[in-house]
């Protein structure tokens, strides 16, 4: 059985890779994903996580994790998603631990 960070994390996988390939994601499609209560939680986690995962060379995308490029905005989403989804599932899962931590 799943625990629930893991679950909040599956949910936060394609927001994640949203906001990393700097597609525009409103607050309340976070809140949707993991309710009201933990949002702050989630939108620090994802926002984090997603800083690591691409970066930006002359004014072009590329994928931090394995270094391919350059991408377009919805390239580098589908190029995270399709390829990364486990390793950012992974990443949100420890960052979402590292706050709980902070928290208590």
């Amino acid at each position: 059985m799943d625990s629930g960070i893991s679950i909040t994390a599956e949910k936060l996988v394609d927001i994640t890779a949203r906001v990393a390939s700097k597609i525009k994601v409103e607050d309340r499609e976070i809140e949707k994903a993991v309710g009201i209560s933990s949002f702050n939680l989630a939108k620090k986690s994802v926002e984090k996580v997603a800083f690591w995962l691409t970066e930006s060379r002359n004014s072009l995308l590329y994928c931090k994790l394995c270094g391919k490029g350059p991408f377009t905005k919805r390239g580098l989403y589908l190029h995270l998603i399709r390829l990364h989804r486990n390793e950012i599932k992974t990443m949100l899962e420890e960052e979402l631990k590292n706050e709980i931590r902070a928290i208590i």
